[in-house]
Order: C-alpha cells, then sequence, then structure tokens
C-alpha cells in the first residue's frame, strides 16, 4: 500500500469507528467480491466464534454502507454495496490485514524486482500457493503486474526476469490494465480470475478494486 493510500484509509477507518476485527469479517468479499454471503459462512471463514459479535459487526457494516443486507426465509444474506465509493479503502484495509495474516511470503524477493521498477502506478498480485498459505519447500512465487494501458511491459518484464535466478524462483506475468478487465468479464475461466480468488495484493489495492467492481458492474461474478 503506497503512503498516500494509506492515509487515504486510515482516515477513513479511523472516522468510521471500524476496528481491526470487524474488518476481519470483510475477508470473505476480498476472494468473491460479487458473491452473496450468508451469516453462518462470514461467521465460519473468519473464524469468529462470537455469534453476537459477528451480529452486531455485520449490522455496524450495514450502517456504514459497506454492505448490504436482505433475508431470505430465517436467513441474512449480506453482500458488497457496489454504490458506495469509500468501499475501495474499506476493502483496502481488509486487504492489508490478509496480507499481514499470511505467512513465509518472500518479500525481500518481491522487493528486489520492484526495485527495477521507475512507475509507481501498478498493481502488484501475488497468487498460486503463496496466496492461499499453501506453499512447500520449492514452491515457485507466482506474481502478476497490472500496470496502465498508456504503459509499455517492457521494463517490468525486464525486471521480472531477476526472479528467475532467486530462491524461490519468481514466475511473473505483465498485464495491461484492460487485459486484466477483458479476462474478469470473459465467459471462460482464466487466470485473471483465478487471480481475483487467490491473491494477495502487494501494491495497488485501490486501482485492483476499481477494476474488479467496473468488471462486476459489466458481468463479472466471482
Amino acid at each position: 500500500m503506497g503512503k498516500m493510500e494509506s492515509k487515504k484509509v486510515d482516515k477513513l477507518v479511523h472516522k468510521s469507528g471500524l476496528v481491526r476485527r470487524e474488518a476481519m469479517l470483510l475477508i470473505p468479499f476480498l476472494r468473491e467480491p460479487a458473491r452473496e454471503f450468508t451469516f453462518a459462512e462470514i461467521k465460519e471463514i473468519s473464524r469468529n466464534k462470537s455469534h453476537h459479535y459477528v451480529f452486531e459487526a455485520l449490522k455496524k457494516a450495514v450502517q456504514l454502507q459497506i454492505l448490504q443486507e436482505k433475508r431470505i426465509g430465517n436467513t441474512n444474506i449480506y453482500f458488497l454495496e457496489q454504490k458506495n465509493k469509500q468501499n475501495i479503502q474499506y476493502l483496502v484495509f481488509a486487504e492489508s490485514i490478509a496480507k499481514e495474516l499470511k505467512q513465509g511470503i518472500p518479500y525481500t524477493n518481491i522487493f528486489r524486482i520492484t526495485e527495477k521498477i521507475k512507475n509507481p502506478f501498478y498493481i502488484l498480485l501475488i497468487g498460486g500457493s503463496y496466496a492461499e498459505g499453501r506453499q512447500k519447500t520449492g514452491s515457485d512465487l507466482d506474481i502478476a503486474i497490472i500496470i496502465p494501458n498508456s504503459e509499455s511491459k517492457k521494463q517490468y518484464e525486464i525486471a521480472l526476469r531477476e526472479g528467475e535466478f532467486m530462491i524461490p524462483e519468481v514466475h511473473g506475468y505483465v498485464f495491461t490494465q484492460d487485459e486484466f478487465y477483458q479476462m474478469l468479464v470473459n465467459d471462460e475461466f482464466n487466470y485473471g480470475k483465478e487471480l481475483v480468488k487467490k491473491h494477495i495484493i502487494f501494491c495497488g489495492a485501490e486501482q485492483y478494486y476499481s477494476i474488479v467492481f467496473e468488471a462486476i458492474k459489466n458481468g463479472f461474478k466471482s
């Protein structure tokens, strides 16, 4: 998360009073942002044993217009409020928590690659087994860099070559924002959709969610 992005998130979170433990209930929506979740599913995924706490935290998220709520029979259903532009900042906050919870990611390798990149306006996603927390000795580190449409891929591809000589070896892909968007709205399952399902955001979370929300408006269903 960049400094400007971090300050914006911190200001909004402080103003709203949303605390870290409450934001953790948003983690299911990070991987499936277009999906509707039941109360029970959110409680199970968040591993929060307190029924009352989860209920009150979700109630607060609805009041803040982070989530919408509907009731089907005896079941409460929750989904992201797409019209609230501040939602992206709340999700960026939740992404930072998800990133902290993942263990064993070789960030030194990623820093060595990003040091070679001069333009700071890009998204970097960690995918594969490291994003799931299921990496083993010898697992490759999969990353994807999503760049502005006006940028050439050359400097990013050169930077990624550094990863071929690292341990763990880094396998990287470069996409423009349009290419990533088109993968999301495409009917076929592809690497872009896999990244939404399994990712850790190293940087560029705000830009990432801007693309994802636009894709949801145009038919992307996680």
